[in-house]
C-alpha cells in the first residue's frame, strides 16, 4: 500500500472511522519512508514549494500556445489547477501505481524540476505527467505546489499512529509537535522511552476554548469562573530550558527567531519553564493592534529598525511546567497563583459574581484592544484539544458595514462554476465607490445560485476571470478590526471579512461612506 492507494481510500471515504482505519493499515503495512513523508504530507509539514502555481500555470500556457483561453476556460470550469493539469495532461486510460513507495520518487523528482529554467522545466514537467495516471499526476502537483489537502486533521493523523503502533495518543501528539525527521526510523522514535531533556523541551498540546453565544451564559456557574480578555495576538508557548529559549506557535512552528525581543526578555525567568500566552504588539502598557502584529510575522530578517516601530512582547496566562515539574493537571486556579510568582506580563483576571459582570467586561473589550473575553473554569486542567466545559471564548459581535458589489469571480473546487469571490466597495468623499473588502463567505447555496444568475446577466466588463458587475447589489459584511493601509485604493485594511447579509431591501446610494470606517477605527482605539 502507497501513498496513491492512501488518497483513494480516503478521498472515498465519508466516514471518520474509515479513515482512521485506512491510516492505520497504511502506517502498519507501507514502507516506512513512505508512511514518514505521507505524514509529513497530511499534518502540512511540506510547506515549501518546489513548483510554484505560477510556473504550472506558464507550462499550461506552453502547451496551449495561442490557444491558452481554452485552457482557462478548463480550469474556470474544474477550479482547482492540480486538478486542471491532471485532467489535460495525465494518461488518463493508465492504472496508478498503489503498492510500491512513490513518495522519496516524488520528492526527488520535483527537486530536480525546481532547479531548471522554465523552458527545460515545462518541457520536462509535462512529459512526466503524460507518464502519470490521472490520480499520481493529481498527486504530485498537490505535494508540489503546496495545495494538498485531503480532509483528514492532524488530530485524526495522531489518533491513527497511535493506535497503529499501540501507544498512548497523549505521548504520539506531545511527540510530534515540533520538529519531525521523516525518515524510515520515525516510528521507532516514537515507541522510544521518553527522555526528561525531550520533555523539556518540546511544546505541549494547546487547551483550546468552545465558543459561547449569550444564550449559553445562564448555564454557566460565575461563581467558579474566572475572566480575562481574548487578546488579538498570536497564541504561543514559551518554553525555557536549562540552555535554550524557545517560542512555540499553535500552528506547531517554532517562531523563536521572529521575535529576539521576547527571547531576551525570559533570559531572566527560572528554567524548566513552559508558560502558555500570547505574542502582542506594542507594549504591556501600550498596546498595538493586530495589523502592527502582522508586520513582524514570518520575517527571515529581524532589522532594528523593525524592532523599534514594530515592538512585541509575550503575555501570559498559564503556567504548565514549572522547575521540571508538570502542573497541567491542577486547578486553573492553582497555576494562576503560580504565575504570580513570576516576573512576566500577565493577563488581567477578574472573579464575577453574576453574569451581567461577564457581559459587561465583553462589552469593554474592543477598548482593551481585545477581540472578546475568556470564561474559564477555576478548577479546569490542562488538558489537550477542544474540552466541552473547560474553557469558553465570547467574541464581541463584528463591526458591520454596507457594501456595494463591484466585481466577482469564480471559487474553487464545488464553487469553481460559480462567481462566489466577491470584492466590495463603498463611497468616498467624492462619490466614487473604492473597494474595501473581498469577501468569499457568508451566502446560503440558494443565495450564491441566484446572484451568480445575475452577475452572468448584469456583467458590463471581463477582465480575465473577473467580472465587473452593475453597482446595484448591496451586503452588509462584517469584520473584526480594521486598520489603515498604504496599500489599498480606500486607505483602510479590514480583518477577517465575510458577508452577514445581502441587503435586498437597499439600493447602492444607500450603503456606507469610507467616513463609516474612519469613524469605527476612532471608536476602536479610543483608550
Amino acid at each position: 500500500m502507497n501513498f496513491v492507494a492512501l488518497f483513494q481510500a480516503l478521498d472515498t471515504s465519508q466516514s471518520t472511522n474509515s479513515k482512521r482505519d485506512a491510516l492505520i493499515a497504511f502506517i502498519q503495512q507501507s514502507d516506512p519512508l513512505e508512511s514518514a513523508l505521507a505524514v509529513a504530507a497530511l499534518t502540512d509539514r511540506t510547506t515549501r514549494k518546489r513548483l510554484k502555481p505560477n510556473a504550472l500555470k506558464q507550462t499550461a500556457y506552453l502547451a496551449f500556445g495561442e490557444n491558452r483561453w481554452l485552457f482557462e476556460e478548463c480550469y474556470s470550469a474544474v477550479g482547482d489547477l492540480s486538478e486542471t493539469l491532471a485532467i489535460l495532461f495525465a494518461n488518463q486510460e493508465a492504472s496508478p501505481e498503489t503498492t510500491q513507495p512513490v513518495l522519496a520518487n516524488w520528492i526527488h523528482r520535483q527537486k530536480e524540476l525546481g532547479r531548471l529554467e522554465f523552458g527545460e522545466l515545462a518541457k520536462d514537467l509535462l512529459s512526466l505527467l503524460k507518464a502519470f495516471a490521472k490520480d499520481e499526476a493529481f498527486l504530485f502537483l498537490k505535494l508540489s505546489s503546496g495545495g494538498f489537502r485531503v480532509g483528514v486533521s492532524k488530530g485524526l493523523v495522531n489518533d491513527a499512529i497511535a493506535r497503529a503502533i499501540a501507544m498512548d495518543r497523549a505521548i504520539i501528539e506531545e511527540r510530534l509537535m515540533g520538529e519531525f525527521i521523516a525518515d524510515e526510523d520515525w516510528l521507532h522514535r516514537l515507541q522510544a522511552p521518553v527522555t526528561q531533556d525531550e520533555l523539556d523541551g518540546r511544546p505541549l498540546p494547546f487547551l483550546l476554548a468552545n465558543p459561547l453565544i449569550k444564550s449559553d451564559l445562564n448555564s454557566i456557574d460565575p461563581s467558579n469562573v474566572l475572566v480575562e480578555y481574548k487578546w488579538d495576538g498570536i497564541r504561543a508557548q514559551l518554553i525555557k530550558t536549562r540552555e535554550t529559549i524557545r517560542l512555540w506557535s499553535r500552528g506547531d512552528h517554532d517562531i523563536t527567531e521572529q521575535f529576539p525581543e521576547i527571547v531576551d526578555a525570559a533570559a531572566t525567568l527560572p528554567p524548566q519553564l513552559i508558560l502558555d500566552g500570547e505574542i502582542l504588539a506594542g507594549a504591556p502598557d501600550h498596546l498595538q493592534g493586530f495589523s502592527d502584529l502582522q508586520t513582524r510575522l514570518n520575517r527571515k530578517r529581524i532589522t532594528h529598525n523593525l524592532l523599534k516601530t514594530h515592538p512585541v512582547f509575550f503575555r501570559a496566562y498559564d503556567v504548565l511546567r514549572r522547575d521540571g515539574e508538570d502542573i497541567r493537571d491542577k486547578p486553573l486556579i492553582y497555576r494562576k497563583e503560580v504565575l504570580a510568582t513570576l516576573a512576566v506580563a500577565q493577563s488581567p483576571i477578574t472573579f464575577p459574581n453574576t453574569p451581567e459582570q461577564i457581559s459587561v467586561m465583553r462589552e469593554s473589550a474592543r477598548e482593551a484592544i481585545a477581540e472578546g473575553v475568556m470564561i474559564k473554569r477555576c478548577d479546569s486542567p490542562y488538558v489537550s484539544g477542544r474540552k466541552v466545559g473547560h474553557w469558553w471564548k465570547w467574541k464581541l459581535d463584528p463591526m458591520t458595514a454596507d457594501c456595494v458589489l463591484i466585481y466577482a469571480q469564480a471559487g474553487h473546487g464545488r464553487r469553481a462554476s460559480l462567481h462566489s469571490d466577491y470584492t466590495l466597495a463603498c463611497w468616498n468623499s467624492e462619490g466614487n465607490l473604492v473597494p474595501v473588502a473581498k469577501a468569499y463567505s457568508g451566502l446560503t447555496d440558494a443565495e450564491l445560485k441566484a446572484m451568480d444568475r445575475w452577475i452572468r446577466k448584469h456583467t458590463v466588463q471581463k477582465f480575465g476571470p473577473v467580472r465587473q458587475v452593475e453597482p446595484r447589489q448591496v451586503f452588509e459584511i462584517g469584520f473584526e478590526g480594521i486598520a489603515r493601509s498604504k496599500r489599498h485604493k480606500s486607505g483602510i485594511a479590514l480583518r477577517f471579512p465575510r458577508i452577514l447579509r445581502w441587503r435586498q431591501d437597499v439600493g447602492a446610494n444607500d450603503a456606507d461612506h469610507v467616513a463609516h470606517f474612519e469613524t469605527l477605527m476612532i471608536d476602536s482605539y479610543a483608550v
